[in-house]
């Protein structure tokens, strides 16, 4: 029990950062790799890397696919995966829901198309 209450407490804290909420805005219906999500942002590079990862462990945000760019390397794109959150403090509590957008709204990038047929 108490685990999941520090849990609550580390995603509310996590919804109410400035450069989380700047990260849902720029991505929420336009996928991004991390190295735009920094420029856009205004993110130093390894903040938005870290952010990214505990956004995705909350599923805060979705990895929608990937690019290979060159030999091999892939860079992933990321889209928000929030319709609606609420954050409230209650009796010393704090509870956070957290709608996901729908799937029919994720955009998918980078996976096989006609375009190389």
């Amino acid at each position: 029990m108490d685990g999941s209450g520090s849990r609550e407490e580390e995603l509310s804290r996590l919804i109410a950062d400035d450069y989380a909420g700047k990260i849902l805005t720029a991505t929420y219906k336009n996928p991004m790799s991390v190295q735009q999500i920094s420029r856009t942002c205004s993110i130093p590079i390894a903040v938005a890397y870290r952010r990214v990862a505990k956004m995705e462990e909350f599923n805060l945000i979705r990895c929608v696919g990937y690019e290979e760019v060159y030999r091999g390397k892939k860079v992933s794109y990321y889209q928000c995966a929030v319709n609606v959150a609420k954050v409230t403090f209650s009796a010393g509590r704090f509870n956070v829901e957290v709608d996901p957008l729908p799937e029919s709204e994720m955009v998918h990038v980078g996976e096989p198309s006609a375009e190389r047929a």
